[in-house]
């Protein structure tokens, strides 16, 4: 592609308000950008400058300036250089209306990706790595930018609030900067926009996923719930990969109340069916050991995806299952002696003292896992005629 060609398709693009086409014509991943870098780097920076402010008008004329000494960076393999350059691009794509959202997105995007080259770039010259952190507070701006216009509701960058929010939540969650995902639910919550439901999907998922995301960390299991299983019943059927984000976080949920996923389900899904599945089949048998030596097998990884407190509060459903099994096999009698439940727990593996017996029981009754009370003095477990053992949950 010419200098001339390059100049005419760009206005041609804004003309038409197309904001596909200038994406392309804006994007360090274009086919074509090698090329046009080539031929940039033989031209007289100052004959382009006065050149590119000749034939395109503002802010177009900046906004390609700045996509020109990008382009001109990377070629020098400098991504430090064109991360710098490329940072002041969300501003100068942030004034236009609704059409313009696909190149703000994709701005948005290529500025975190070079944030990362650039941070490579630091490290190896021996700096602290600042740009991510950097980039992160500019997509806020881009995020701002959608959710303050006050032109009419047709052609309103608002409709580009929920993409922005959830780019802006990635970008947090990488730079370990969750609290400030706080501020954008916040400004969400006060503005009148248009239901999630009127936005894309894939808008959607991700706004859905990365607030039960937030809620999960601050064990508000329930609303975390209601966000992953949203966000999975609306991602498509093919995205497996991000279906399996989503179980990830939605199980260890689930697993607390006793909602066991099916084996259908998770035969759909390899990767969490090795992760959780040992925990489910601990549960559905009562096997509280097998239980222990899954959570140590497992540490690391579910203490990367920050589920492992979650998943071992689930052990107190395994725990239940044993119990119910001892109740069973006694007969389903209402008073049964604390020690068949405390040789019970020895059987499978887990050697406690009496007082961990005791206080198991008495949390399940305080939970309402188990109808009943405590005969201290005579160390049995008394039980309700109707139902003792009721429903924690389901299998989905």
């Amino acid at each position: 592609m010419n200098m001339k060609t390059y100049y005419d398709s760009f206005k041609n693009c804004v003309f038409n308000e197309d904001g596909d086409g200038v994406k392309v014509l804006l994007s360090i991943a274009a086919p074509y950008a090698k090329d046009l870098t080539l031929k940039l780097s033989q031209l007289n920076p100052k004959k382009l400058e006065l050149e590119t402010h000749r034939l395109m008008e503002s802010p177009w004329d900046e906004l390609v300036l700045q996509y020109f000494k990008v382009l001109l960076a990377i070629y020098k393999n400098n991504y430090y250089e064109a991360y710098r350059e490329h940072y002041n691009m969300i501003v100068l794509a942030s004034n236009l209306t609704r059409w313009i959202l696909p190149v703000l997105y994709m701005i948005c995007w290529e500025t975190r990706e070079l944030a990362d080259k650039a941070d490579d770039y630091l490290i190896d010259n021996d700096e602290d790595p600042k740009c991510l952190e950097e980039a992160a507070r500019n997509i806020n701006k881009g995020f701002s930018t959608c959710i303050t216009d006050r032109s009419p509701l047709t052609t309103s960058r608002k409709w580009g609030v929920y993409y922005m929010a959830g780019f802006a939540f990635k970008t947090y969650f990488k730079v370990r900067q969750r609290n400030l995902c706080t501020n954008i639910l916040r400004s969400i919550k006060v503005q009148d926009l248009p239901n999630l439901g009127q936005y894309p999907k894939s808008h959607q998922v991700t706004f859905l996923y990365y607030h039960g995301r937030l809620l999960f960390l601050e064990a508000a299991y329930q609303q975390a719930e209601e966000k992953f299983v949203a966000a999975f019943k609306k991602c498509p059927r093919n995205a497996k990969r991000n279906k399996e984000l989503i179980l990830r976080y939605l199980i260890p949920v689930l697993l607390i109340r006793g909602v066991l996923p099916s084996r259908e389900l998770l035969a759909r899904y390899p990767t969490t069916n090795e992760l959780y599945g040992p925990f489910i089949e601990a549960i559905r048998s009562g096997n509280v050991k097998k239980f222990e030596e899954a959570l140590l097998q497992k540490e690391k990884i579910l203490v990367a995806y920050e589920t492992f407190l979650t998943v071992e509060l689930a052990r107190e459903i395994s725990i239940r299952i044993l119990f119910k099994k001892v109740y069973i096999l006694n007969d389903r009698e209402s008073r049964i002696p604390l020690d068949k439940f405390h040789k019970a727990l020895k059987f499978v593996g887990l050697n406690v003292e009496m007082t961990e017996v005791i206080w198991f029981m008495a949390e399940m009754i305080r939970k309402g896992f188990i109808r009943g009370y405590l005969s201290y003095q005579k160390m049995f477990l008394v039980l309700s005629e109707i139902n003792p053992f009721p429903p924690v949950g389901n299998q989905c």
